[in-house]
């Protein structure tokens, strides 16, 4: 009897794990294909199923459809950036500093992660970024706090966010398209945001060379992170 029970133990895990593992190769692919489309274009089902190399059959046992695969990815990708964005800079002190960090880390993996960077410039990634997730949050509450401190200058909450993630979206998508990470093109991009949330020239360039040299320190926090020279 024991050894009954341990081989259906045994087959339940190993099917288990044999579904985590298509789940996974399927979520691959999908973010390989965007990588693979030509610009201002989508991949379908057939484009994930060929990457894949499943069946169409094998593709719906998983998922119902196309969007929902981008809507898993979507959110397990904002939470990832949210997550990681709170855990390097909510110490720092500076909130000038924070703000500057969040284009900065959004280029930067742009650069050194590509298929991130077909993936979120190609969706409607603000939605997941403010969507039903608490931490969705994060940025919201950044630039409030920042704005009471006196370090940043706005009058629309809602705009201040649409600048810094907009902005970060669009930078992401011109990187994808030149394949480099440009220092000077990066440094400037998270420059003009800042100085779109008031600061003056001198205040924003500080801001965002601090937060490049903490993003620096604490990359061995990033799986995605790749070395780089000083941009």
């Amino acid at each position: 009897m024991e050894a009954s029970v341990a081989g259906d133990d045994f087959r339940v895990r190993s099917a288990a794990e044999k579904r985590e593992r298509m789940h996974a190769r399927l979520i691959a692919a999908t973010m390989e294909a965007y990588l693979q489309a030509p610009a201002g274009f989508h991949p379908v089902i057939d484009d994930v199923i060929r990457v894949a190399e499943v069946s169409r059959g094998s593709f719906y046992k998983y998922f119902d459809s196309l969007d929902e695969v981008r809507a898993e990815i979507g959110r397990s990708m904002a939470g990832e950036m949210l997550s990681s964005y709170e855990a390097l800079f909510t110490g720092v002190e500076d909130y000038a500093v924070r703000m500057a960090a969040g284009p900065l880390m959004a280029l930067a993996r742009a650069a050194m992660e590509p298929r991130h960077a077909a993936f979120i410039s190609r969706v409607d990634f603000i939605e997941f970024l403010d969507g039903e997730d608490p931490r969705s949050v994060i940025v919201k509450r950044g630039l409030e706090e920042a704005r009471q401190r006196g370090q940043v200058q706005f009058e629309s909450l809602e705009a201040a966010v649409d600048l810094v993630v907009g902005v970060s979206l669009e930078g992401a998508r011109r990187i994808l398209q030149t394949g480099v990470l440009d220092g000077a093109y990066i440094r400037e991009t998270a420059t003009l945001v800042m100085l779109g949330l008031g600061l003056s020239r001198p205040q924003a360039k500080a801001a965002v060379t601090a937060a490049w040299e903490h993003l620096q320190q604490v990359s061995d926090r990033l799986h995605w992170w790749r070395p780089v020279g000083s941009i």
